[in-house]
């Protein structure tokens, strides 16, 4: 990067405010470089180790970490040594993952009062930047009437930022319905919480229902390896789902993108279509590609004739994701940033690129690769790196509550991710498409209780989720053209 870019970059972080708190946690940085070699020397009291106050609770692949903190477990301020192993506690928990999104699920279980939540507060007010600028929610669980009734907000620029994003929730059945939750969570749990919260009751019997149904399906399918997943029992559906819900290649791309775009890598010519990934194909042809992908059946989906078909699956992936490519966050980022990233758009996408999380940034450079193979063969398909923006900016990025306002903000868009295309033109993506043979099992997990068997199209068809999207004439054509 040269010094043009890094004056740019300079000027522009001067002007962006990540948060309103950026002031005050410039401040704190340096208290907490030595509260952060401190850590590494802090024997913490006997007293505290018995009951930790925080817990990380997600895996470490997931795409938002997950905290724990046992309101109860918090020492008493006036306990200083206790209090001081509880803060090097957070720090050593959160500092080594604090670069990725998370949320924190704060227990005011048996909490009479807000005083121990207000505490928590003043303490992590004493954070630098980072722990602030990636807390997607803070939750609290068993919130009393005190802290629901807004008494626990004072009017400092910390608290006023929690109140922004603090959400509550009265049980834990309410929380196993989020899209992070994991059934381990519950085994971390202390007891006081179980004997508070009888639906973690439910909970346990909703997973012996999952257990079960995995049973079944082992014994359909034959197959005692089958993975214990804790999604196991969410909707079968192969598009719509969170990015890292997706089984992944061994190199970490999920499958359904490996497949598609193998489907391109072993027929080069198609990519010259005309118009390939502008062009829409018919949404019976994307539903039958969809379910033969459920399958892995790599056979089938490469003997698919229509390119537009399997170019349409590969745009709806991104578009069904449940959260966007580019989260939420990163929209209302340059949303809210717009004139001045405007003014520098290289600058911008390249903070973009760090602000990113690791696995959306692997996806998303992937992705770049590719299309960028495609772009190679404009001359043919007429799909420059700007035809490709339009296309895809507007299913890498989108707000999470759809306004009249976003058409103001696609043109901003479509130029942000054409401007990724030019910088990602030479990246290599073939390092990340794994070798895989026409006709791998599928992953039951996915797609429970169907047979391991699917050898003509008529099974394919027949597991088309709606069934009244494709008649008989249709059926007969898409018969003589596969089979």
């Amino acid at each position: 990067m040269d010094q043009s870019i890094n004056d740019a970059e300079a000027y522009l972080k001067q002007k962006i405010k990540i948060n309103p708190l950026k002031d005050q946690m410039q401040q704190n940085q340096k208290n907490y470089e030595i509260q952060l070699q401190v850590a590494h020397y802090f024997k913490k009291t006997d007293a505290y180790t018995k009951k930790p106050a925080i817990k990380l609770v997600s895996n470490e692949n997931d795409d938002v970490q997950v905290y724990f903190i046992y309101g109860e477990h918090i020492p008493d301020p006036s306990k200083k040594q206790d209090y001081e192993s509880f803060k090097i506690d957070v720090i050593e928990t959160m500092n080594p993952r604090i670069d990725r999104f998370f949320i924190i699920i704060f227990f005011n279980t048996n909490m009479m009062t807000a005083s121990t939540l207000n505490d928590f507060k003043d303490f992590y007010g004493t954070l630098p930047e980072k722990y602030f600028f990636h807390m997607k929610k803070f939750i609290v669980l068993h919130a009393n009437f005190i802290v629901k009734g807004g008494g626990i907000f004072g009017m400092n620029e910390i608290k006023s930022f929690f109140k922004k994003i603090t959400t509550f929730a009265d049980t834990l059945l309410i929380l196993s319905k989020e899209q992070w939750f994991r059934y381990k969570m519950l085994s971390v749990l202390p007891e006081s919480v179980k004997a508070y919260d009888q639906s973690y009751k439910d909970i346990e019997n909703q997973r012996k229902k999952t257990v079960f149904r995995k049973q079944q399906t082992q014994q359909a399918v034959g197959d005692d390896d089958i993975d214990s997943d804790d999604n196991f029992d969410k909707d079968s559906k192969i598009l719509g789902l969170n990015l890292h819900e997706y089984e992944q290649n061994k190199y970490g791309i999920p499958v359904i993108l490996d497949m598609l775009v193998q489907y391109f890598e072993k027929q080069p010519e198609k990519l010259k279509t005309e118009g390939i990934f502008r062009k829409q194909a018919a949404v019976y042809e994307e539903k039958i590609v969809e379910a033969a992908l459920a399958c892995q059946k790599v056979g089938f989906v490469n003997k698919v004739e229509n390119s537009h078909t399997i170019a349409c699956v590969f745009k709806q992936f991104f578009l069904k994701l449940k959260e966007p490519l580019m989260t939420y966050q990163l929209y209302d980022w340059v949303v809210q940033n717009k004139p001045q990233i405007e003014q520098n758009l290289e600058v911008s996408v390249q903070m973009l690129f760090d602000y990113m999380p690791e696995f959306n940034r692997e996806i998303l450079l992937f992705s770049l690769g590719f299309l960028n193979q495609v772009i190679k063969e404009q001359e043919h398909n007429l799909m420059t790196a700007y035809n490709m923006a339009v296309v895809f900016g507007p299913n890498f990025f989108r707000s999470e509550v759809v306004k009249m306002a976003d058409l103001g903000h696609v043109t901003l868009f479509v130029q942000i991710v054409q401007i990724m295309l030019e910088l990602k033109k030479d990246y290599d993506y073939k390092k990340w498409l794994e070798v895989r043979s026409d006709n791998l099992n599928f992953e039951a997990s996915l797609v429970p209780f169907l047979p391991d068997d699917l050898a003509n199209l008529d099974d394919i068809l027949d597991m088309v989720t709606d069934k009244n999207v494709i008649n008989e004439m249709e059926r007969k054509e898409l018969k003589s053209r596969y089979k």
